[in-house]
C-alpha cells in the first residue's frame, strides 16, 4: 500500500453517515464488483464511482471506465447478517495490503458500516480482491475487575534502586507465556512499565495509546500496570518469585511519586506474572494528593494496558483517565474471540493518462518601442495548450492590499490534556542540559535582524529553551512556525533560524532542511510540502543566544494567494545528538502558532502543536522575510490592456490575444511591468510575462540610437 495514502472512514450503522476518510492508494480504475455469496454471517458489497469531491459517495457501479491519474472512490458496505455484535473489524486489499486492522466501531445485527477510499488509477491492471473480518471481541486479552490483594514484598524483595527513566534487565525461573510467545527474560522499567523478552528493553517518561507502533522500541511486548512518569526521589522499585513449581509468579511492586510532584504520596502497585500465564495488577494507592495536579490520580495522566511485541495489538484498560481507584485489582485473561469473514473482487483496466492542461505563451518578453503621445502598440500573445485537457487560463488581477487574517485559535487535544506541566524538564529540552547563562538579545547576521525590510519576528529576540526529539528513536524531526503574509499575493523570500548546542559541544555543527508547508492540513495545520531548502548551521553556540542562520529562498517561486505558511527545520535529532532548534518561552505566549513532527525519513510523523508538547513554547527563533508578489496587475499599468483578460483553449489548440501599449500619456522614458497569466496547468499555475516599453529615444539592437 502506497505510505503516502490517507484514510477517510465512513461508519454508519443503520444510521446517516457518522465521520469519513479516504485512503488515497495509488490505483483506480475500471471495475468489476463480484457479487459476494449469499447466506453467511457477514456480506461485503463494493461500489465504484469516480471521486467527486465527497468521500462519502457509494456509487452502484460495477463497471467504470477510467485513464491513469483519475481518482475513485471505493465503497465498501458491510452488512452483519448474524446474531451478535461485531465490534473488530480488519479490511486487507490484494493490491495494496491491509486498509485497516482490529478498528472498533460496533455493528449490531441487522447494521451496517461503510468504509470509502480513494485510489488513483495507475496503467497497471488486474483484480481487487477484498477480504473484510470482522469479530465480536479484541484478540489478545481482556481485563476484569477481582479483589484486592496486595502482596507488600519492600521487606522481602531485591530493590532494584532504578534511576530517572532507566530500566535493568531479570531472568525469570520459568518462561512466562504472553501473546504468541514465553520468555524468561523480563526488563523492569522505573516508569511503571515490564518489557519481556528481552534484558535491554527502555521505559519510557510519556505515556502513550496502546497499541502504538513506535513503542516498538521498547523493546518487546509491553505489560503496562501503570505507565506513568516516575522520579527516582522517593522509594524504590522491588521484585522477588514466590511459590514452588509450577506455580511460581515473580512480583514486581513499584513505590514511586510523580515526575513532578509537589507534596502528597507516591504511588503503589504491583504486577504479578505466573509460570500458568496468569497476569495480575493490584493497586494499593494511585492518589498522588498534590493540590495542584490532581488530574494525575487514579491513572488521569496513565497507561494501563498490554501490547504485543509488533504493536498489532494492544488491550488498553485506560488511558488518561481516572479509573484506576486505590484498593482496586485486575487480571487480565486471554480472550477467544469469534471472527467472520467476507470478500469481493473488482476488477480494474486503466487506459493511458491524459496529459494535463499544459499552458506555453509567447512570447516572453513582450517589447516594443513608440514615441512620446505617438500611437498605441498592439502586439499579438498566443497562449498554447500542449495537453490533452482543456485550458482555462486568466490575467491575474491581484487584490488591492488587504490585511491577513488571524490564525484560528487551536482547541484543547487530549495531548494538550496530558501531563500539562510534566515537560518542563524533558530531557528533550536544551534547558534541561544548559548552565545558567545571561540570555543576550541580538541578531548580528545580516537579513535576519529586525532591521530587515520585509521582516516577519515571532521572538523576542533572546532563546531560553531548544527542542528536539531526544529519545533515539526516530531519525527525523520537524519544527514550524505559522507566518501570515500582511497582504496578497505575497512570497517570502528569505527565512533565518537559531539552533542552540549542549554545554559540552561548543562549535557543533548541524545539517538541516529549511522547510515550508502550506496550510492544507489538519485543523489548519502543516499540509503539502512546498519546498525544502539543505543548509547547515554552524559553530552552534551553547548560550543562550540568537544566533541565525540565513537560507534564501527567492530561487523557489513561492507565491502566497491566500491563507498561511508554516517556515522550520526538519533535521536528524540523533545526528550529532546535542543540538536543539532555540525556542522563546518569555515573549508572547504561541506567537508562532507552531507545529512538531517527529519520525522517519520516508515515513514522516503527524504535526501536533509545539504548546500541546511543551506548555511553555511561545515562539521558535525562525524568522521570514515577506515581499509583494512580482505580479503587476494589468488595470495598475495605465498604458498596458488586453483584448481579452480569460479564456478556454482546447486540448492541442490555441488563441491570440492582443496586448496593447499606449504612449499617448506618457513621457519619455523606459517602462516595465509584469503581465501573469493564471491557468489549471498543475506544473504551470502562473506564467509571470515582463513587459518593457521604452518611450522616446530607444536603443535599437545594432547599439545606435534612431
Amino acid at each position: 500500500m502506497n505510505l503516502s495514502s490517507t484514510i477517510r472512514l465512513l461508519l454508519s450503522v443503520c444510521l446517516p453517515l457518522l465521520a469519513t476518510s479516504v485512503v488515497a492508494a495509488g490505483e483506480p480504475i475500471h471495475l468489476h464488483a463480484a457479487a459476494n455469496p449469499a447466506g453467511g454471517d457477514l456480506q461485503l458489497a463494493v461500489g465504484l464511482a469516480l471521486d467527486n469531491g465527497d468521500p462519502a459517495t457509494c456509487g452502484s457501479a460495477t463497471e467504470l471506465d477510467v485513464h491513469a491519474g483519475d481518482a475513485v472512490n471505493f465503497c465498501y458496505t458491510l452488512t452483519n447478517l448474524g446474531g451478535s455484535t461485531l465490534a473488530y473489524h480488519t479490511l486487507v486489499d490484494s493490491v495494496d495490503g491491509e486498509l485497516f486492522a482490529l478498528m472498533h466501531e460496533a455493528v449490531a445485527p441487522g447494521a451496517s458500516m461503510q468504509f470509502n477510499r480513494i485510489v488513483t488509477a495507475t496503467l497497471s491492471a488486474g483484480d481487487y480482491a477484498a477480504t473484510w473480518t470482522a469479530q465480536d471481541q479484541e484478540p489478545g486479552y481482556a481485563a476484569t475487575a477481582i479483589p484486592f490483594a496486595f502482596t507488600d514484598i519492600v521487606g522481602t524483595g531485591t530493590p532494584l534502586g532504578l534511576a530517572d527513566d532507566a530500566a535493568t534487565g531479570v531472568t525469570l525461573p520459568f518462561a512466562f507465556p504472553f501473546y504468541d510467545g514465553a520468555s524468561n527474560l523480563l526488563t523492569i522499567g522505573n516508569n511503571g512499565t515490564l518489557v519481556l523478552g528481552t534484558l535491554d528493553g527502555f521505559s519510557y517518561a510519556f505515556n502513550d495509546p496502546l497499541p502504538y507502533e513506535p513503542d516498538i522500541f521498547m523493546g518487546g511486548p509491553i505489560i503496562a500496570p501503570f505507565w506513568d512518569d516516575f522520579a527516582d526521589s522517593a522509594g524504590n522499585v522491588w521484585w522477588q518469585v514466590d511459590g514452588a513449581s509450577p506455580n511460581r509468579r515473580a512480583i514486581v511492586q513499584w513505590i514511586r511519586p510523580h515526575f513532578f510532584q509537589n507534596g502528597g504520596a507516591p504511588a503503589v502497585f504491583e504486577a504479578l506474572l505466573g509460570e500458568d500465564g496468569s497476569l495480575q495488577f493490584h493497586y494499593a494507592n494511585t492518589v498522588f494528593g498534590d493540590a495542584s495536579n490532581a488530574d494525575w490520580d487514579m491513572g488521569g495522566s496513565a497507561t494501563v494496558g498490554l501490547q504485543n511485541v509488533d504493536a498489532s495489538i494492544g488491550n488498553q484498560y485506560s488511558y488518561n483517565s481516572p479509573s484506576i481507584a486505590p484498593g482496586s485489582a485486575l487480571a487480565w485473561t486471554r480472550t477467544s474471540p469469534t471472527a467472520y469473514s467476507a470478500s469481493a473482487t473488482v476488477h480494474l483496466a486503466v487506459a493511458p493518462a491524459l496529459q494535463p492542461a499544459t499552458i506555453a505563451v509567447t512570447p516572453t518578453p513582450l517589447g516594443a518601442s513608440a514615441q512620446p503621445g505617438g500611437a498605441a502598440v498592439v502586439l499579438p500573445l498566443q497562449i498554447r495548450n500542449d495537453g490533452d485537457l482543456p485550458l482555462q487560463w486568466n490575467a491575474i488581477e491581484a487584490p488591492a492590499a488587504r490585511p491577513s487574517t488571524a490564525p484560528p485559535a487551536h482547541a484543547p487535544t487530549p495531548l494538550a490534556l496530558r501531563k500539562q506541566r510534566g515537560n518542563d524538564a524533558t530531557r528533550d529540552r536544551w534547558r534541561g542540559h544548559a548552565r545558567d547563562v545571561v540570555s543576550l538579545r541580538g541578531a548580528t547576521t545580516a537579513g535576519c535582524d529586525e532591521s530587515t525590510p520585509g521582516i516577519v519576528v515571532h521572538d523576542d529576540g533572546a532563546p531560553e529553551d531548544g527542542y528536539r526529539d531526544g529519545s533515539g528513536l526516530f531519525s527525523l524531526a520537524g519544527y514550524v512556525d505559522r507566518f501570515t503574509p500582511s497582504a496578497y499575493p505575497a512570497t517570502y523570500t528569505s527565512a533565518c533560524v537559531s539552533f542552540l548546542a549542549s554545554p559540552s559541544a561548543p562549535g557543533t555543527s548541524q545539517a538541516f532542511q529549511l522547510v515550508v508547508y502550506d496550510d492544507s492540513g489538519w485543523d489548519g495545520g502543516p499540509g503539502n510540502l512546498l519546498a525544502a531548502v539543505d543548509a547547515v548551521a554552524t559553530d552552534i553556540p551553547t548560550t543562550a543566544v540568537a544566533s541565525f542562520v540565513r537560507v534564501d529562498l527567492s530561487g523557489l517561486g513561492l507565491s502566497i494567494d491566500s491563507g498561511s505558511v508554516y517556515i522550520g527545520v526538519q533535521f536528524d535529532p540523533i545526528d550529532p545528538g546535542v543540538v536543539y532548534v532555540a525556542s522563546d518561552v518569555n515573549g508572547t505566549p504561541d506567537a508562532g502558532n507552531g507545529y512538531l513532527m517527529r519520525g522517519n525519513p520516508g515515513a514522516p510523523g503527524g504535526w501536533d502543536p509545539i504548546v500541546d508538547q511543551f506548555p511553555d513554547y511561545h515562539a521558535l527563533l525562525v524568522r521570514a522575510v515577506e515581499a509583494p508578489d512580482a505580479c503587476a496587475l494589468p488595470s495598475d499599468v495605465p498604458w498596458l490592456s488586453l483584448s481579452a483578460v480569460s479564456g478556454d483553449v482546447g486540448a492541442h489548440g490555441a488563441a491570440s490575444i492582443s496586448v496593447t501599449l499606449d504612449p499617448s500619456a506618457l513621457a519619455a522614458g523606459h517602462y516595465e511591468a509584469a503581465l501573469c497569466i493564471g491557468s489549471n496547468d498543475p506544473q504551470h499555475p502562473r506564467t509571470v510575462v515582463p513587459v518593457r516599453f521604452d518611450v522616446g529615444d530607444a536603443l535599437f539592437t545594432d547599439g545606435f540610437d534612431g
